[in-house]
């Protein structure tokens, strides 16, 4: 990844280290927990505090602050496997190496816009979770980079319901694809909010950043599927599992129309890890507590929800069939072909005939056959 005129890094004038006032010394320090680059609960307290804010930040502080967002997003997005030498589409072909070697210039290139400032003014100079003047930002002004700071900043705060209670409420969180596909049951909340369009994401320096965040996005959805086991409550499970099937098949939906499988990778790669075995329901719902609700219809949606992942394999089956009737002359060849040696990879076969049948556990009123959903979502 590359950044846009990169400020030169800050350097000590001839009295030393460049001087900042306290709240540019606050911003600085949560623009850095944003990032991951500062201790989390220093970074919360920052956020529940407020300062007053001055009328403009000095010079020093805007470069400070360029130079480290610029830095640390860079800096994220090539750790989390930008620097792997792997492949993915190119059109309708496939491009190998490391994202700077496989996309042009313009489609790595990092552009931050006002809001990502605007955001941090009023992050620092007001208590986020009582504030009474809200911040917001048309997401459509948003630009990729500032989609990517926007998740960081809510990933950030996760561990603070209060924080994350307010932000998910914004439209700039709300309706960012990225804090859906890494973080669906803490955007989504309570009211079940539907996830947003993900058809900009596939196309451009969205795209790349995705490439780049596919075994970040594995591992991540990996830990979720691992901690279902610990959930008590009946309502959560039910809430996170209707919010994970909802984002995931929109995605995959949405990667399909795109011809964009290869950036599907994430979920099959967390199905074959979760998959090493023939696994029960009871590995997602064995912590459930009490006999939960009364009706046993929504017993059997809240079972069925928790395994919205292993259900998503039913789609990629499409798709890998799909993938074996195209023709060396079909126009999607090489494409079909990078799909079926990523499931080849992963025993893809196997993986799906065990996800079948754990599935089918908490089905029993549909038959044992792969089937299409009728109604895109975890009721029964």
């Amino acid at each position: 990844m590359t950044r846009t005129a990169p400020p030169s890094t800050p350097s000590p004038g001839p009295d030393g280290p460049r001087q900042v006032s306290r709240f540019e010394y606050n911003l600085l320090r949560l623009l850095r927990f944003f990032l991951g680059h500062h201790p989390s609960d220093q970074g919360i307290q920052l956020a529940r505090a407020a300062i007053t804010r001055p009328a403009c930040l000095s010079p020093a502080a805007v470069d400070l602050a360029k130079d480290t967002l610029a830095k640390g997003c860079v800096l994220f997005l090539t750790r989390a496997g930008g620097w792997r030498n792997d492949h993915y589409l190119r059109g309708r072909s496939p491009a190998d190496g490391r994202v700077w070697d496989r996309s042009a210039l313009d489609e790595r290139t990092l552009v931050f816009s006002a809001p990502v400032m605007e955001f941090l003014l009023w992050a620092t100079s007001e208590k986020i979770h009582e504030s009474k003047i809200l911040w917001d930002a048309p997401p459509q002004d948003l630009t990729p980079a500032d989609e990517l700071f926007f998740w960081l900043a809510f990933d950030a705060c996760r561990a603070d319901p209060d924080l994350s209670g307010v932000l998910r409420r914004l439209a700039t969180f709300r309706n960012n694809a990225l804090c859906w596909l890494a973080s669906p049951g803490d955007i989504a909340g309570a009211d079940n909010t539907p996830p947003p369009d993900f058809r900009s994401t596939f196309s451009g320096t969205r795209a790349v950043m995705l490439e780049c965040l596919q075994n970040h996005l594995a591992a991540r959805w990996l830990r979720s599927e691992r901690a279902k086991g610990q959930i008590g409550d009946w309502k959560r499970m039910n809430q996170l599992g209707r919010a994970e099937y909802a984002t995931l098949r929109a995605f995959l939906e949405a990667a399909d129309r795109a011809n964009r499988t290869d950036l599907a990778r994430f979920v099959l790669k967390t199905n074959a890890t979760l998959f090493q075995t023939d696994l029960t329901p009871v590995f997602w719902t064995g912590g459930l507590q009490g006999s939960g609700p009364p009706r046993l219809a929504d017993r059997l949606e809240t079972q069925r929800a928790a395994l919205a992942v292993p259900r998503q394999m039913e789609l990629l089956a499409d798709w890998q069939d799909r993938a074996r009737s195209i023709g060396y002359f079909d126009e999607d060849y090489q494409a079909s072909q990078m799909w079926k040696q990523d499931w080849e990879a992963v025993g893809g076969d196997l993986v799906a005939a065990r996800a079948r049948a754990a599935v089918e556990m908490v089905e029993p009123l549909r038959t044992p056959a792969r089937q299409p959903e009728s109604d895109g979502g975890p009721g029964v």
